[in-house]
């Protein structure tokens, strides 16, 4: 079995392959890396029970492949490039020095 990660912003599809190069036979999608008091680990897809506030997991993976996801996940990370921040609009002056003519 061959594994595959394709990394959408934050969050990434694990792709699983029968061999190299074939098509993926099961995709899960919307996984994201998740830190934890115990350290990392690959979040599953989910969605929130609105009345009690519980997170349902929509797929579950056992402790080896945890770690083999979040090694290749790891690895395949695109590097998030560091944007200066915005300055705070305070007055129409500084709104106007904003204005691109």
């Amino acid at each position: 079995m061959h594994i595959s990660i394709v990394w959408h912003d934050r969050s990434f599809n694990i792709n699983l392959h029968s061999s190299e190069g074939k098509d993926a036979f099961l995709e899960l999608k919307g996984c994201r890396i998740q830190q934890s008091q115990k350290g990392e680990f690959v979040s599953m897809p989910s969605t929130k029970n609105a009345a009690t506030g519980k997170y349902w997991n929509h797929a579950y993976i056992n402790s080896a492949f945890q770690a083999k996801v979040l090694e290749l996940a790891k690895a395949s990370q695109p590097v998030e490039q560091k944007t200066e921040p915005k300055k705070e609009l305070k007055t129409f002056a500084d709104i106007d020095d904003e204005i691109q003519f």
